[in-house]
């Protein structure tokens, strides 16, 4: 599998706006407009500078860590998926409308995701290995 890049990286915080703001001052990162949606439906706010990417969620039951995210063509989704069933690593999918994902944890239970924003294959591919997709 060919990983393109790491996509982007869970950062749960107490505060959406402030954490906003200060992402902006100190890093210039400015919020995605076109993923604000997300947010609106309860999900991250997409914060990017350039090529980097945060999502900012807000910290509910979390202890501090992160997620980091890799994005990959959708065609990297069969070996991941055979890979997972092979290792019996668990993992579930996710259609965010604009992208799908899988995310599992490593052995020491950090989070991982693999993201493609080749959506209609990424999702027939996903609708093909992964049953029921949810």
């Amino acid at each position: 599998m060919k990983i393109t890049k790491i996509d982007h990286v869970h950062v749960y915080v107490d505060d959406i706006d402030l954490a906003e703001r200060w992402y902006e001052d100190v890093l210039g990162f400015i919020r995605d407009d076109s993923l604000y949606f997300w947010f609106e439906q309860g999900g991250p706010l997409v914060v990017r500078n350039h090529g980097a990417s945060l999502s900012l969620f807000l910290r509910k039951n979390q202890s501090p860590g992160h997620t980091i995210a890799f994005t990959a063509e959708a065609a990297a989704f069969v070996d991941l998926v055979a890979a997972l069933n092979a290792k019996n690593i668990p993992f579930t999918a996710c259609d965010h409308d604009v992208s799908m994902s899988l995310y599992f944890s490593d052995l020491s239970d950090n989070k991982i995701e693999l993201t493609s924003y080749d959506y209609s294959q990424a999702k027939r591919i996903l609708e093909s290995t992964v049953s029921p997709l949810p």
